[in-house]
């Protein structure tokens, strides 16, 4: 059964731009509230030519709610994971797996998860430690300036769980270790605990 408000959010998640109005409701505060928050710059809208009416692109107002931890309450802004892993089918299995609560993004060599941070901009990492170019312990060093910038953890995985030592994985910055083959129940735990 739908309520009016969830019928709401999902006519409104589909648009591409909002009303001060709509934010209001979507983020819970006056319109005043969100008037003032474009005025300040704080969130980036525009004004109707010929009018004084204001609109902020949905794209923009994600960005601003997550930049600010306004709480999400209509549910636009999705929780992001970046997978890196050089395993294609474990990749798929994946994104299959997490696709239905998180927005989800692969990479299969360290070069590609860097190249996709900045584009990408997860709020997870899910790191396998050994790739074909580069160590994950390696790469977890490499990204400790976004992982702390962005508040976002990373979670490392390996097929050999035995010859990793734990303390090393903690050294470089890494938040977790889990074990392949991954329990998929396990996994969504992990996450969900790290992303709050």
């Amino acid at each position: 059964m739908y309520t009016m408000y969830s019928l709401y959010v999902r006519h409104m998640d589909r648009q591409p731009s909002y009303t001060t109005g709509d934010v209001a409701r979507l983020c819970q505060v006056t319109k005043r509230t969100v008037i003032k928050w474009i005025d300040s710059g704080k969130l980036q809208g525009y004004t109707i030519p010929g009018s004084s009416h204001r609109r902020v692109s949905a794209d923009n107002l994600r960005l601003f709610l997550r930049a600010h931890r306004v709480p999400d309450y209509a549910g636009l802004v999705r929780r992001r994971i970046l997978i890196v892993d050089d395993d294609r089918d474990l990749l798929e299995l994946l994104q299959d797996a997490l696709r239905d609560q998180y927005d989800v993004d692969v990479a299969s060599s360290a070069l590609e998860a860097a190249s996709r941070l900045p584009v990408f901009q997860p709020d997870v990492i899910l790191l396998d430690i050994r790739l074909p170019d580069l160590s994950g312990l390696e790469v977890c060093r490499h990204f400790q300036s976004y992982k702390n910038e962005r508040n976002a953890p990373i979670l490392t995985m390996s097929a050999f769980g035995g010859e990793i030592d734990p303390a090393e994985v903690r050294r470089s910055g890494a938040d977790a270790f889990l074990p392949k083959p991954l329990k998929m129940s396990e996994l969504k735990k992990r996450i969900e605990m790290m992303v709050g």
